[in-house]
């Protein structure tokens, strides 16, 4: 076959999974943290049961359109937003309080209405994840690629026994140490909580986009069902 079709047909098989071309823009506004920082923050959906997404390092919350838009295609209302230092969002890259940031995005998705919420965080975000579960009230955190320290930021022993909802930790198997790290967070972890080691060596976000998607996408849908009742 000649390397322009095999393009092709990859670019299409691709397309088909994500749905092919860029999302609908959801509705972008500005929230606070504790601390006072302005944060830009991005809502598709509504309904009772939401989600706030926390992106990877150096992404912005962009890196969670198509997932979104799928999300809110199940029934789901969504908060994806930048974090400090990031995209549209203001303030230094400060990565040791980003989790400050997750606890802004939670009540912001409060505010509207949501009162069933999941956090899912893709590398530093899921990390960050972590932390701000271990700190506010909510049905769930699924954890993509989420390494236990990241520049400063760190989900230590004592945060994950803090968290009593359930857990999601995902990983490729031939991403770094990935693996590895979903593992130690899963052992170190208390009450309900779930790992899964997919394959391939897509990371954070990408795993949702390519290779195992359909995977780990059904995990998540399954997680979803199990803790918000939707």
């Amino acid at each position: 076959m000649r390397r322009g079709a095999a393009a092709s047909i990859l670019a299409i098989l691709l397309a088909g999974c994500t749905g092919g071309g860029e999302p609908p823009a959801g509705r972008t506004f500005e929230f606070e943290t504790d601390d006072g920082i302005a944060l830009t923050g991005e809502i598709r959906g509504q309904g009772e049961a939401g989600i706030v997404l926390a992106h990877a390092f150096p992404a912005d919350r962009n890196s969670w359109s198509q997932f979104a838009h799928f999300l809110e295609g199940k029934g789901y209302a969504t908060l994806s937003f930048d974090f400090r230092g990031y995209g549209d969002s203001v303030g230094e890259r400060d990565i040791p309080e980003i989790w400050r940031d997750v606890l802004a995005a939670v009540a912001a998705l409060r505010e509207r209405g949501a009162d069933r919420i999941v956090l899912i965080g893709a590398s530093m975000g899921g990390t960050a994840a972590l932390i701000a579960a271990s700190r506010t009230d909510v049905d769930g955190v699924i954890a993509l690629s989420a390494p236990t320290t990241f520049m400063g930021l760190a989900a230590e022993s004592g945060v994950l026994a803090a968290i009593d909802e359930p857990k999601l930790f995902v990983a490729a198997e031939g991403d770094g140490s990935a693996a590895e790290s979903a593992q130690a967070l899963y052992e170190q972890s208390s009450g309900a909580k779930r790992v899964e080691i997919v394959n391939g060596d897509s990371h954070g976000e990408d795993l949702l986009e390519a290779g195992q998607a359909e995977v780990v996408r059904n995990l998540i849908l399954q997680f979803l069902t199990a803790n918000t009742n939707t």
